[in-house]
């Protein structure tokens, strides 16, 4: 239930009428210590104090008193419904040392708070109709009006308010408040012709100019209910629109009215109409409900320079709406589409401004589904060069993730080639995505050489310094990947990142042909708990690789088996069924090596080694019937 202004403070009042009665000299103190209470504001206290007194003292001359009393305590404490059920009680009752109009008023009150708005419309009219007190009966209107309005008996609040008002007994500022509220209650529960009598009321007596204004809206949205065609609806609204342009309502009338000039057939007219929405009230959030049914409107005609059009006004006035973000990628794609590199460019700067990661990674996701790979590539391209903005890097950061999550590593690199060192590196993130992109292209050394540089910044990442390692194995000198390893391994937080530097370290030793050290070093891998199956699977195979390097094919041959038996989620099965056939190979085993490559081709069809195990046994097949 809405709080009204007008409804005036009825405890006060009538606990000031309860402590000025005449209390008999033989009524118990607690009922005198109860309504002490109560006027100290010790609600709890009173209403415990009064239900007792009722309780002991029923047949009591006061007891009606104490039960008003208690009530008032109740509603006070806010439990309203019991306080309604106190009040009724008193009223059946009845007594001479309490007036009946007051006990109305007071269960009408809490019969409002609590929900019960037929009873209490009962008792504020009964209020009005036994009381000759002018105060009381100001009190009741209100009552009476908002709880029909809250029954849905708007029409009959309205008499009421008419009634009161032609009396006098309401004030004006009272019976405007009302009558608006009347209005707007009606229109709400579909009594138009009520809210329209209402409303023009309001419109004649409010002396607030925005409240005219108002009111004058409300009329607007009651006549239009009540036309008998839509272009009598949209024509109502719009004279509101013509009459207060800059009113807070004009921008909702004028939508509604285009909407009825659609359901009139008046497509050309509903344009013009939402064209106008949008060049007037540009902020508005109307505008862009009007923006996208002016879309739907030009799909249904096909009309595809309408349909750009608003689009891109769209998608660049509107860009933090959900409506907006849906167009954004075909705004995109209608600005690419239409050659004007210009247009392009602030169509796609609209996604990069907005500073949202999540944006742009949606919006590549839908420009992939919908547009094709030119255009993504270029939107991406276009994203990419506002690397050098440091501003921008949450930006291309999200765009380079992109990129490389699906596999598009050229344009990272294409796109950052010509960049200044010190700005791929100004990043951690970004530059050791772009080393890892140069590394999938096949170029090592200038991906080793870009992880150099991000080690050297103030505060690299172990995983910087881990990729920079395992790179200087493969391209670096021995020193520098003595250093690099050193460096990881001084970084490493965790027991898992000290078992990565260990394969790394096993690598190198690999490289200078120190084997067994390699393999003391894989094992401590294998057998590390704090290792995860992945890790261990790669230990074991790279155990299998130093046997094989040093041509022992059968020990060889134990360790990848270890590797696709132990660690079978690892990932390295695959890998290691492959070594296994070319060591039975070069054992001359031909049939064992046959059986390792089509268990291969059966347990990881999808694996890159596939392909090469299929050529692998079509080459034993030639040679085994030559």
């Amino acid at each position: 239930m809405r709080k009204q202004a007008f409804f005036l403070n009825l405890r006060t009042i009538f606990t000031a009428f309860l402590i000025t009665l005449g209390v008999s000299a033989t009524a118990e103190d607690s009922f005198r210590a109860g309504l002490a209470e109560l006027a100290a504001g010790s609600f709890e206290k009173a209403a415990a104090t009064l239900a007792e007194f009722v309780k002991k003292n029923p047949e009591h001359p006061a007891a009606v008193q104490a039960m008003c009393g208690n009530g008032q305590a109740l509603s006070a404490m806010g439990r309203n419904a019991e306080a309604a059920d106190v009040f009724e009680a008193a009223l059946k009752r009845r007594s001479n040392r309490v007036r009946e109009a007051p006990i109305r008023l007071s269960c009408a009150k809490c019969q409002l708070h609590a929900g019960r708005y037929s009873a209490a419309a009962e008792h504020a009219h009964q209020a009005i109709q036994v009381s000759t007190s002018p105060s009381e009966r100001a009190a009741a209107y209100p009552m009476l009006i908002s709880a029909l309005c809250e029954d849905e008996r708007c029409s009959e609040a309205w008499l009421h308010l008419q009634k009161g008002a032609d009396s006098g007994e309401l004030d004006p500022n009272v019976t405007v408040s009302l009558a608006k509220k009347v209005a707007a209650d009606a229109l709400k529960q579909g009594e138009a012709k009520t809210a329209r009598e209402a409303f023009g009321w309001q419109m004649e007596n409010d002396q607030d100019d925005r409240g005219k204004q108002e009111a004058a809206l409300g009329y607007a949205w009651a006549q239009a209910a009540l036309a008998t065609t839509p272009t009598e609806a949209a024509d109502a609204l719009l004279e509101y629109v013509d009459n207060y342009p800059k009113s807070p309502g004009a921008a909702r009338a004028l939508l509604a009215a285009a909407r009825k000039q659609i359901d009139a057939d008046q497509t050309p007219v509903a344009i013009e109409l939402l064209q106008r929405l949008y060049a007037q009230y540009a902020d508005a959030s109307e505008t862009v409900d009007g923006l996208t049914l002016l879309i739907q409107i030009a799909q249904k005609a096909g009309d595809e320079e309408l349909l750009q059009e608003t689009r891109a006004h769209l998608a660049q006035q509107h860009t933090d709406t959900p409506a907006a973000r849906s167009v954004l990628h075909l705004a995109i794609a209608d600005a690419a589409k239409s050659g004007d590199d210009a247009k392009f460019e602030a169509v796609a700067s609209v996604v990069f401004n907005a500073g949202d990661p999540q944006l742009v990674a949606q919006t590549l996701d839908r420009l992939s589904e919908t547009a094709g790979n030119e255009i993504v590539l270029r939107f991406a391209d276009a994203g990419l060069q506002r690397m050098i903005d440091p501003q921008q890097h949450i930006v291309t950061g999200a765009i380079i993730d992109w990129l490389f999550e699906h596999q598009h590593w050229s344009v990272i690199t294409e796109a950052t080639a010509k960049m200044p060192a010190e700005v791929l590196v100004s990043n951690q993130h970004q530059g050791a995505v772009i080393a890892e992109s140069l590394q999938r292209l096949g170029s090592s050394k200038a991906a080793y050489d870009l992880f150099t540089r991000l080690a050297a910044g103030s505060e690299p990442t172990f995983v910087v310094l881990l990729r920079r390692s395992e790179l200087a194995v493969q391209v670096g000198s021995v020193d520098e990947a003595t250093q690099a390893i050193a460096a990881a391994t001084a970084a490493a937080e965790s027991s898992r990142d000290r078992q990565y530097v260990q394969i790394v370290a096993a690598q190198l030793a690999i490289r200078r042909a120190d084997f067994d050290s390699s393999r003391k070093l894989l094992d401590t891998v294998v057998l590390s708990p704090a290792a995860d199956q992945r890790l261990r699977g790669r230990a074991q195979w790279l155990i299998g690789e130093t046997y094989f390097m040093q041509r022992d094919y059968r020990a060889a041959i134990d360790a990848y088996r270890r590797c696709e038996t132990l660690f079978p989620e690892s990932g390295w099965g695959a890998a290691a069924l492959l070594q296994a056939g070319k060591a039975f190979e070069k054992m001359g085993n031909f049939r064992d090596a046959a059986v390792c490559y089509t268990s291969l081709l059966n347990k990881h069809a999808k694996s890159p080694y596939a392909r090469l195990a299929s050529r692998r046994l079509g080459w034993i097949g030639n040679e085994t019937t030559r």
